[in-house]
C-alpha cells in the first residue's frame, strides 16, 4: 500500500475512533458510577441502555489505536500517527477539562475521574505534537535549496540532478547542521552518524584528507526523494547503504 493511501486510511480509522470514544465518554460521565444486576442492594442503579455508552468508548479506543498503527511513520516522522496521537490525547483531555468546568451537574466521582484523566492526557498529547512541529521546522530549514541558474540554464543545487547533490552547504558549520538534522530525524543511525562525522573532520582546511564525495549531501538528497515519493523506503535504505559503502548512486527513474 502506498504511503499516501496508508496515511489517509490511518486518519480515517483513527478519527472515527476518536469521535466514538468522545461520544461514549461524554455519556458515561453524565451517568457516573452505577451498578446493575446481582443479589445485592444497589444504591444507584444504571439507567436503561447505559451499557452501550460504556462499550462505545472501548470500541472507539481500539479504532484509534489501529489508526495509529496503520500509519507508516507512526511516531518517527510527522504524519497521521502523530496527528492522531495529539488529537486523541490533547484534544480528548481538553474536551474533558471543558466538560468539568462547564457542567456543574456532573456527578462528583465522574468530575474527579475526568479531571485526573485530563491532567494526564493533555501533556501526553502536546509532547508528541511539539516534537512533530520541531521535526517539520528542521526539515524545512534544512531542505532549502538556495539554488541558482548557470549560464546554460541549469539549476545548481537542484536535488533531481545527479551532478551536484544538495542538502548541505559547503562550509563545515552548514554541513554539520545538515548531519545533525539527519540524525535527529532518524534518517541515519548512530554508527552512520559517526562515520559521516569523520568525513566532515577530513574536509576541514587543516584536515588529513578531503572526501571524494559528500556523503552527507547525498543521503540528504535521498531523504528528500523518499519524502517526495520518488523513492520507497526499501529503495532509500538500499541507496543509503551504497552511499555509506562509497558506491555510486544513480538518480531514480522518472
Amino acid at each position: 500500500m502506498k504511503t499516501a493511501a496508508r496515511e489517509i486510511a490511518s486518519l480515517a480509522i483513527g478519527l472515527i475512533g476518536i469521535v466514538l470514544l468522545g461520544i461514549g465518554l461524554n455519556h458515561a460521565l453524565d451517568i457516573g458510577s452505577c451498578a446493575s444486576g446481582g443479589s445485592y442492594v444497589i444504591a444507584r442503579p444504571c439507567p436503561e441502555g447505559s451499557a452501550v455508552w460504556f462499550w462505545l468508548p472501548m470500541a472507539g479506543a481500539i479504532m484509534w489505536i489501529v489508526g495509529i498503527a496503520v500509519s507508516k511513520r507512526v511516531f518517527s516522522e510527522p504524519g497521521a500517527g502523530q496527528i492522531l496521537w495529539t488529537a486523541g490525547f490533547a484534544g480528548g483531555g481538553a474536551a474533558l477539562l471543558v466538560k468539568v468546568l462547564t457542567q456543574p451537574s456532573m456527578p462528583p466521582d465522574a468530575r474527579l475521574g475526568a479531571s485526573i484523566v485530563a491532567a494526564v492526557f493533555i501533556p501526553m498529547g502536546l509532547v508528541v505534537g511539539l516534537v512533530g512541529l520541531v521535526q517539520l521546522v528542521r526539515r524545512r530549514g534544512g531542505g532549502g535549496s538556495g539554488s541558482r541558474r548557470t549560464k546554460g540554464g541549469a539549476r545548481t543545487g537542484d536535488p533531481q540532478r545527479p551532478g551536484r547533490p544538495t542538502g548541505a552547504g559547503h562550509d563545515p558549520w552548514s554541513r554539520l547542521k545538515a548531519l545533525n538534522d539527519l540524525r535527529s530525524t532518524r534518517v541515519i543511525t548512530r554508527e552512520e552518524f559517526d562515520a559521516l562525522k569523520a568525513d566532515l573532520a577530513g574536509s576541514e582546511p587543516d584536515g588529513p584528507r578531503k572526501p571524494a564525495t559528500d556523503r552527507v549531501a547525498l543521503i540528504r538528497q535521498l531523504a528528500d526523494q523518499r519524502a517526495s515519493g520518488a523513492l520507497s523506503a526499501e529503495e532509500f535504505a538500499a541507496r543509503k547503504r551504497n552511499v555509506m559503502l562509497g558506491e555510486r548512486v544513480d538518480p531514480p527513474e522518472r
